[in-house]
């Protein structure tokens, strides 16, 4: 077994921050649908999972640095969304934790060395996830 790559463990403490902040994601995007399963109506726009999902995607929208016009176009249409008012509340907050956790990834993709990248053993799973989160995404984006 081969030693950890200095610079992969330099970005241990940003990889660790960011995964407790998708698991912080995942937590609110959970119990925004089991409120509606447990009232049997939609959430309001102050519900406290609705505003935190809000904010976290723009705080990760605004930290977004990556120029992928395809990711672009997928804020944009999330933007929209959100501006629809015919949308649920709370496939907006499914909505906007898909697109936190795809553009968490990518950010954390976008920390890995190149040289690095095209290793399966440090970004495959991440890699794997990045594409899960952002077929996660164009779903909700597809399916209002």
């Amino acid at each position: 077994m081969s030693e950890a790559d200095p610079r992969i463990i330099a970005l241990e403490t940003q990889f660790s921050h960011l995964h407790v902040q998708l698991f912080d994601t995942f937590s609110h995007a959970q119990s925004a649908v089991m409120t509606v399963m447990q009232t049997g109506r939609d959430i309001d726009r102050n519900h406290d999972d609705f505003q935190q999902l809000k904010r976290d995607f723009e705080v990760t929208v605004a930290m977004y640095q990556g120029a992928d016009k395809a990711m672009q176009e997928k804020i944009t249409a999330t933007r929209k969304l959100a501006d629809n008012h015919q949308t649920t509340n709370v496939h907006l907050t499914q909505v906007w934790a898909a697109a936190v956790s795809a553009l968490s990834c990518d950010r954390m993709l976008a920390l890995i060395p190149q040289d690095l990248l095209a290793d399966p053993s440090v970004a495959g799973e991440l890699q794997q996830k990045h594409q899960a989160h952002l077929a996660m995404w164009q779903q909700r984006l597809d399916n209002p």
